[in-house]
């Protein structure tokens, strides 16, 4: 379906309909009219969204005219027109991620991973996607949405029949990059800490912009800055610095000369190494890892963008330190054979680490693209 003839088949009217039969609980002075303003705007009308949309206008992702679809690292704009999606033109590669965001851009940032469920009684790894938007001024509303792929791993086939994976996604939001659930602690500060606590392992956008490129300001950070509560005044472990550089880079926002300076600082913590390899898919990567526990965090060599994390050193689960947390602190999707109700409790909090996954399970993977409102 061409952009030029979307005008010709949504007329005002049915496109009125259509957003109130979609979202009839979003008021038209709210979401609905966002929504409908954007896909006027993408059809080519000279009508724009309003300028400052409320936190329920986010609903627009699941009735813009567009959406970003991942190719091989390659971020497309697809149509959502039937009878089938289109490609209507790339919206960005790997490289091209580090130029200013045109306004209604948003950096994007998806990652899939393994997670260790019970279900129905029996443990089996389960595949999670969790989304991020970034608006061009990080200071304003995240957009974060976190759901199973049905990928499931590890269940006898009957098991598997009996099995229902809930697909529905699960949308939060939170100004700055701070979602709903526990508080911020950053700056909290305690006799026994050597720094205010840092939120590395939830950043947010206040976070991100105290990073530098200096990498000795840097090194001294991934040794020493507090990130958990159980901190006492030693350096951290080489798995610890690991995860905060994984962390900060999940996000798609940390800028190109500090994701080169995190991982040559990390190089310089004891127990690390920086080495060239290449992804479990043949990619060429700078190898960033920790001879304590084995983990491997995979960085593009040419942009030092996150391709991959590698939490299996072997036979052994990989044991986590316990502020390891979700993408920020995503809640996940129910899991069961009869699912309804709302998504379960946060399944992770800054005390409470993700099940490790099974020692053959593939890596985790991220993807990063630019986005925009209508597509």
């Amino acid at each position: 379906m061409r952009e030029d003839n979307v005008r010709k088949i949504w007329s005002e009217a049915e496109l009125d309909a259509a957003l109130s039969d979609l979202h009839g609980d979003v008021d038209e002075d709210g979401g609905l009219a966002f929504a409908r303003a954007s896909l006027m705007a993408a059809a080519g009308s000279a009508e724009a969204p309003p300028a400052a949309p409320r936190r329920g206008t986010w609903r627009w992702i699941a009735v813009a005219a567009a959406v970003v679809t991942l190719v091989g690292g390659l971020a497309v704009v697809t149509s959502l027109r039937p009878p089938a999606p289109e490609p209507v033109r790339p919206a960005a590669t790997l490289a091209d991620l580090d130029r200013p965001l045109e306004p209604g851009e948003f950096h994007y940032a998806q990652k899939l991973q393994w997670l260790r469920e019970n279900l129905e009684g029996h443990p089996a790894d389960i595949q999670q996607k969790v989304e991020l938007w970034i608006p061009a001024d990080p200071t304003g509303i995240w957009h974060r949405r976190t759901k199973w792929t049905g990928a499931v791993k590890g269940l006898s086939s009957d098991e598997q029949k009996k099995l229902h994976v809930s697909q529905a996604p699960f949308d939060e939001y939170g100004r700055g990059g701070w979602f709903p659930g526990p508080p911020n602690v950053g700056g909290t500060k305690q006799p026994t800490w050597n720094t205010p606590f840092q939120n590395w392992l939830t950043p947010d956008a206040a976070f991100i912009a105290s990073l530098t490129a200096d990498r000795a300001k840097l090194g001294k950070r991934l040794n020493f800055d507090t990130i958990s509560f159980h901190d006492n005044g030693k350096a951290h472990t080489a798995t610890e610095a690991l995860s905060m550089v994984r962390r900060a880079l999940e996000t798609g926002l940390v800028r190109k000369d500090i994701r080169f300076g995190l991982r040559d600082a990390f190089a310089e913590i004891t127990g690390a190494f920086v080495v060239p390899g290449q992804t479990s898919d043949g990619r060429p990567a700078t190898v960033l890892g920790a001879k304590d526990t084995g983990q491997r965090v995979f960085l593009d060599p040419a942009t030092a963008q996150l391709l991959a994390w590698d939490a299996n050193s072997g036979s052994t689960p990989v044991p986590t330190r316990s502020s390891e947390v979700a993408m920020s602190t995503s809640r996940n999707p129910p899991v069961s054979s009869s699912v309804s109700g709302p998504p379960s409790t946060p399944t992770t909090t800054p005390d409470a680490p993700f099940p490790p996954p099974s020692a053959h399970d593939p890596e985790t993977v991220y993807s990063f693209a630019i986005t925009r409102v209508s597509g």
